[in-house]
């Protein structure tokens, strides 16, 4: 199973997950057909045996070998790379992981996003990808997501879930889920914030800021 499907919080749910395009992949393609094209031409145009043009057969194949193979390799790591990384828009946050080695996750609750940037090369616009520039309230502002499939998809459900809808509602027309209602006791209040720090939604910081509000309203 995903990381982003087993670290869902009770009642959250998967809005859209982007991917990576396939564009990311074309330098190691263009280095394997440079290797098979090179090949090509030593069999075509440098003759197998005889005369002092012959002698460059052996390294022009062994050049387009090691290019193939370069290429072949490059592909094959940049699957397995891209492999690691999950990118998802829930009811609750953003959720991105990345790293092969190293895992690195930045969940980003809904309310804190500030701005959504696309940027798209005129390639880009022709192919549907591009990176997707999350501004957010916090120390770390800027979350890119690089080479996505179809980034005006993703601005396009972020805006819908985040823009408001009136008092105590999320972009889609439910209860905001950080919202309580407004009968709930301080007491209610409380667990909710607990809950939302112990599933990621709110960092430290913010769960004893918010626990400190409540407690001024006892």
């Amino acid at each position: 199973m995903a990381y982003v499907e087993k670290n869902l919080a009770p009642g959250e749910e998967i809005l859209l997950q982007p991917r990576y395009h396939w564009i990311r992949f074309v330098p190691a393609v263009l280095l394997a057909v440079l290797g098979v094209v090179l090949a090509a031409a030593s069999g075509l145009l440098v003759p197998a045996a005889g005369g002092a043009e012959s002698s460059l057969r052996s390294p022009l194949l062994l050049v387009a070998g090691v290019l193939f193979l370069a290429g072949v390799l490059g592909m094959a790591w940049r699957a397995l790379v891209d492999s690691f990384d999950e990118f998802a828009i829930t009811t609750f946050r953003v959720i991105r992981k990345s790293g092969f080695v190293t895992r690195i996750v930045r969940q980003i609750p809904l309310e804190k996003v500030q701005d959504v940037n696309v940027r798209s090369t005129l390639g880009g616009r022709w192919l549907s990808y591009g990176d997707v520039e999350l501004q957010t309230a916090g120390s770390d502002s800027t979350v890119v997501f690089p080479r996505i499939l179809h980034p005006e998809e993703f601005r396009n459900v972020l805006f819908t879930h985040t823009r408001p809808q009136g008092m105590g509602t999320d972009g889609l027309g439910g209860r905001s889920a950080t919202a309580p209602s407004s009968g709930a006791s301080v007491a209610e209040r409380l667990q909710e914030a607990e809950r939302l720090h112990r599933t990621g939604v709110l960092s430290d910081a913010e769960y004893q800021e918010k626990r400190q509000s409540l407690i001024k309203e006892l």
